[in-house]
C-alpha cells in the first residue's frame, strides 16, 4: 500500500489510538489498525463497519449503572438516527427537554433514562419515519376504554390473527 499524499511506502500496525466520533462522544479510544507513511509520516486509522463500532459503543453505555451523562444521552440519540425533535417525539417530552439533556442544563430523569436505554437495547437505527408520526399522534390522544378484540388462529399455519370487536 503506498500513501495518498506523497506516494510512499505505508507500513500498518495495531495500535491503541483517540476516537473522535463524529457522533459526539469523548473519552473513547480504539485499538485498530493505523497505517503510516514511512516518506512523510501521514497516517490513517482504519476503522472497518462504523455502525457497527457506534452500535457496540451504545450497548456498553446503556449497560453501566449510573445516570446517562449528557454526551451520552446525545450519542444514544444518533445512534438510534433521530433528531432532538423525532427524538423529543418518541420519548414524549419537549424538544426543549431534550437540549436541556444533552447539554447537561437538566439531568436526565430516571424514567427517561430507562426509555433511552430500553430503545437503544431494543430498536435498529431509524429507517421508517411514518412509525414517528404515529408515535407523535398517540402521545396527543387521550387515553380510552380498554379495547375489544377477537382473537382467531388460522387453522392451516397456526397463526393468530386479530379483529377489532364491535364495542
Amino acid at each position: 500500500m503506498n500513501c495518498l499524499e506523497c506516494g510512499g511506502a505505508v507500513k500498518t500496525r495495531r495500535e491503541l489510538v483517540p476516537f473522535e466520533t463524529p457522533i459526539g462522544l469523548p473519552g473513547v479510544r480504539l485499538q485498530t489498525d493505523v497505517a503510516r507513511c514511512q516518506k512523510c509520516g501521514a497516517t490513517e486509522v482504519l476503522i472497518p463497519n462504523l455502525e457497527g463500532l457506534h452500535r457496540a459503543i451504545a450497548r456498553d453505555i446503556v449497560a453501566e449503572q449510573t445516570r446517562l451523562a449528557p454526551a451520552e444521552v446525545r450519542f444514544l440519540r444518533k445512534v438510534l438516527g433521530w433528531s432532538g425533535a423525532d427524538f423529543a417525539a418518541h420519548m414524549g417530552t419537549s424538544p426543549e427537554t431534550v437540549s436541556r439533556w444533552e447539554t447537561g442544563a437538566t439531568p436526565i430523569g430516571p424514567q427517561a433514562d430507562r426509555l433511552l436505554r430500553l430503545m437503544v437495547m431494543t430498536k435498529d437505527p431509524v429507517d421508517d419515519y411514518r412509525r414517528l408520526d404515529l408515535l407523535k399522534t398517540v402521545a396527543r390522544t387521550k387515553a380510552t376504554v380498554a379495547r375489544r378484540v377477537i382473537a382467531k388462529v388460522a387453522t392451516r399455519h397456526g397463526k393468530w390473527h386479530i379483529e377489532r370487536a364491535a364495542a
